[in-house]
């Protein structure tokens, strides 16, 4: 046999083993089995069939926007276009993936032309505005302080805070140790479980134990969660995905679709009792994130159900004694043609909820409104009129997933965020009013100059969530270890930490070189070293956290994906180690 032949039918065979490997991949994501889809397609492509790459590189940003990782989802559409696939759904999902990880600019450009090459589309002209409100939104002050509940978040997802008892109630999927347990195959990651953790103030600071597992009853085999409660704890909706005995939505082929479906249950001491179907529980729609008010008089949901304005929305239903009221939509001031979801009642009856389809930063931002009073001829909408939703602004909104929020008393509280830097996948943050603009770091006689952050005769004033840039922090190429020369500066955060009452978030940026997800957990490792390092100096662990932004925060023109090749000098303006103040107690500020 000549070499050529031979040649020709290794080739042949590669071609086969490839073309069975992204059909493989095809049907997994039928199955929804995305993270094995893209297992089997990552193996497609080191074969390097140039017949088959565009195919596998649509296929993969389908796949990694599915799983709502719109970095990895955003690679692979600008790699399907390089790759000649110029269709206008494709433009959008590109353009999606922009603003969903802040790349206003480019999105905006892009979003105007899927307009051109839709032909009667308006959305692209209505999301190009959305990056415009954003920009100008990003350069007005921060209304809020933010930080990562360190002792509830996992490397998986977290989210679903509803205050309970002298804690919190909470969904995860992190990844179970019992016997029998399995990975969900959409996410990879477990099914959803209840957690609940004690929670303490500490000077109005939540301190919160390391969550254990919380069970309502019911069916445990698949999704459970998330929750919401009375105030009392004696009345809980809970929502639900049953494995056996929910038949699911027919889709086309062979596939059903697992639904949403929601379950009443009461507690009388320290036993729940079995729970009860909604009465809209069904095979056609869902039905779920349950918002009850606090007085359990009012269940505010969401839904998919037919003869609503686009594909989730809110709906509420009152309790009438002895049953709940037909859902009433919450109407077109409030649901939009996306979709509105995880919402939450809070004591004072404003309504917090996302939205991906109202003026926002991109992915679902969070929003807030108010319950005007009925009219005479609004009788069977049991007046549920509302005020124009606000945005609540960055930086509890970001260009990513910002959710299921639940204020503690309409000037903080808990919401989760897909956010870089965190965790893991959606994790739990803590938000806070913030009370004033600056505030004067005074030490004795002297005060911290900030461009150095070395003891000096000048005053400066430091202000609250503004970043300040940390001098002469380096690190080996590829480390994160914490240098000698690096340990001045990291002395002087510490000082102030010893000082002055505040807390601190310490973040480490890199620049635009490699890849999205190598900076990230670089700058996430590195970030943690300088945590660790002023921790060891004595300073509690709850004053300083560590968040690796990689490059999403580029201060300049030199984005590799975007702009021309910088000079090393501008690629070191980005690489670059910062703090800021996250709160102050006010109350111990030195007298003058």
């Amino acid at each position: 046999m000549t070499k050529q032949l031979i040649l020709l039918l290794a080739l042949i065979l590669s071609f086969s083993h490839t073309f069975a490997q992204i059909r493989q991949a095809e049907k997994e994501m039928e199955l929804y089995h995305f993270t094995e889809a893209v297992s089997l397609l990552q193996k497609a492509l080191e074969k390097k069939n140039p017949d088959e790459v565009a195919k596998i590189t649509a296929l993969l940003a389908r796949c990694y926007r599915k799983m709502n990782q719109w970095d990895e989802a955003g690679r692979w559409y600008k790699e399907a276009i390089g790759n000649g696939n110029q269709d206008p759904e494709t433009l959008w999902f590109y353009a999606q993936a922009l603003r969903n990880t802040g790349r206003y600019a480019k999105a905006r450009t892009l979003f105007l032309a899927y307009d051109s090459l839709h032909g009667e589309a308006y959305d692209g002209t209505l999301f190009a505005s959305f990056c415009d409100s954003a920009t100008h939104w990003l350069t007005l002050p921060p209304g809020y302080s933010v930080s990562p509940v360190l002792t509830l978040n996992s490397p998986q997802s977290e989210f679903g805070v509803v205050p309970f008892g002298d804690g919190l109630l909470f969904a995860s999927d992190r990844l179970q140790e019992e016997p029998g347990e399995r990975n969900y195959g959409w996410t990879g990651h477990g099914y959803l479980r209840l957690y609940a953790s004690k929670l303490e103030l500490a000077d109005s600071v939540p301190v919160l134990q390391s969550p254990a597992t919380y069970s309502i009853g019911g069916d445990q085999r698949w999704h459970n969660g998330p929750v919401s409660v009375t105030r009392q704890g004696d009345l809980a909706v809970i929502n639900q995905t049953l494995l056996y005995r929910d038949k699911g939505k027919k889709e086309p082929g062979s596939m059903r679709t697992h639904l949403l479906k929601l379950f009443t249950t009461t507690r009388e001491g320290d036993k729940w009792s079995k729970p009860d179907p909604f009465f809209l529980n069904n095979d056609n729609w869902s039905v779920g994130h349950p918002a009850l008010s606090p007085g359990g008089d009012t269940l505010v949901f969401v839904s998919d159900m037919p003869g609503g304005f686009g594909g989730t929305d809110l709906y509420v239903c009152i309790w009438q004694g002895n049953r709940w009221s037909d859902p009433v939509n919450l109407g077109s001031t409030i649901n939009t043609s996306r979709n509105e979801m995880f919402p939450f009642v809070s004591e004072n009856k404003r309504l917090y909820f996302a939205s991906d389809g109202h003026p926002g930063f991109g992915g679902l931002d969070l929003f807030v409104t108010s319950q005007q009073v009925g009219t005479p001829d609004e009788q069977g909408t049991h007046g549920q009129v509302w005020q124009k939703p606000e945005n609540l602004g960055h930086p509890v909104n970001s260009s990513y997933d910002d959710f299921s929020l639940a204020a503690r008393n309409d000037n903080s509280g808990f919401f989760s965020s897909n956010r870089p830097g965190g965790t893991g996948s959606d994790d739990i943050y803590y938000f806070r009013e913030a009370q004033d603009d600056s505030w004067q770091l005074a030490v004795g006689s002297s005060q911290f100059a900030v461009d150095s952050l070395q003891l000096a005769d000048t005053s400066y004033t430091l202000e609250l969530n503004k970043p300040y840039i940390l001098e002469n922090i380096y690190y080996d190429f590829d480390k994160w270890d914490i240098r000698e020369d690096a340990k001045a500066a990291l002395d002087s955060l510490v000082r102030i930490l010893q000082t002055c009452p505040v807390t601190i978030e310490l973040g480490s940026h890199t620049d635009c070189r490699g890849t999205e997800e190598y900076n990230r957990v670089l700058s996430q490792k590195r970030a943690e070293s300088a945590v660790a390092y002023i921790r060891s100096q004595g300073i509690e662990p709850g004053r300083i956290s560590a968040h690796g932004y990689g490059e999403s925060q580029l201060v300049n023109r030199c984005d590799c994906n975007e702009a021309p090749p910088c000079m090393e000098a501008a690629h070191q303006e980005n690489r670059r180690t910062e703090f800021r103040i996250v709160e102050w107690k006010k109350e111990e500020i030195p007298p003058e």
